[in-house]
């Protein structure tokens, strides 16, 4: 988190300092989301130890300031919440079905550099958090889990079609998984808990935007969005607090989402 902070501090000190140019321009955009989570868990020969789907409904704000001439930086922040559905099995391998509640949050900022007419280059940094509570069902205990880990991108964006008031935009990025953690708690099993750190990952995503001025220059569209990235597998400790304690590993996962947001965006 500090990483983060330090790049939004940089963001704001170039705001303060331009913001009585005459380019300064600002953007707010609120845009309620629908997002299909779709996580999977591999054991070391890639075998699918479980895996859980569902749709997910959330909110996301983004706030875009244009700072100096093809200069600008957007921070922007996200919320799901939302149940989906477990498929997997047990320690000793009897097939398994519940359901998890599911929460994500992410706060970041990017910076953005026009490099060739309607291109933009953009550097970013985010923060995100997985709240995982796997229910209990069929005599089977549940668990509750906590993912943090921090998302480093670089990712060209670009208005791609334009006609009259509608404009159509692509914006991809790659992403680079860094200092992830997950909190383990087995105290439901009076098994304790603990906090493993997961190994590196990377990824991508792509998001394709329509936008359209109305007549009273309102400016609204649809966003279509693929997100993906890989959690490494994690190190082996044992619990505290348990009776008794036991060793717990994350094992490798892969995360595809897809999503679409309406988009309302207003100027300053």
């Amino acid at each position: 988190m500090n990483k983060l902070f330090f790049l939004s501090s940089i963001l704001l000190c170039i705001s303060t300092t331009s913001v009585a140019e005459s380019i300064a321009e600002t953007r707010l955009t609120l845009s309620p989301t629908l997002l299909y989570f779709d996580y999977t868990e591999f054991s070391t020969t890639d075998q699918v130890l479980d895996s859980e789907t569902g749709w997910l409904p959330g909110f996301e704000a983004r706030l875009n300031h244009s700072f100096a001439t093809d200069w600008s930086f957007d921070i922007y922040s996200s919320y799901y919440l939302g149940v989906v559905d477990y498929v997997g099995q047990t320690q000793s391998g009897i097939p398994h079905t519940t359901d998890t509640e599911t929460t994500l949050f992410r706060i970041g900022g990017q910076i953005n550099k026009k490099v060739y007419k309607k291109v933009l280059l953009f550097l970013g940094a985010q923060s995100h958090q997985w709240d995982r509570d796997i229910k209990d069902n069929n005599n089977v205990s549940g668990l509750y889990e906590t993912y943090k880990w921090l998302e480093y991108s670089i990712g060209l964006n670009s208005d791609v079609y334009t006609r009259e008031n509608n404009t159509l935009n692509l914006e991809v990025a790659y992403l680079l998984i860094r200092d992830a953690t997950i909190y383990v708690d087995l105290s439901r099993v009076n098994l304790g808990s603990t906090t493993l750190d997961i190994a590196d990952g990377s990824g991508a995503r792509i998001n394709l935007t329509w936008k359209t001025i109305t007549t009273d220059n309102s400016i609204y569209g649809l966003s279509l969005f693929a997100e993906g990235w890989d959690f490494g597998r994690s190190n082996t400790k044992q619990t505290q607090g348990g009776s008794p304690n036991v060793f717990v590993t994350e094992p490798r996962s892969e995360t595809r989402n897809i999503g679409l947001k309406f988009n309302i965006e207003y100027k300053f």
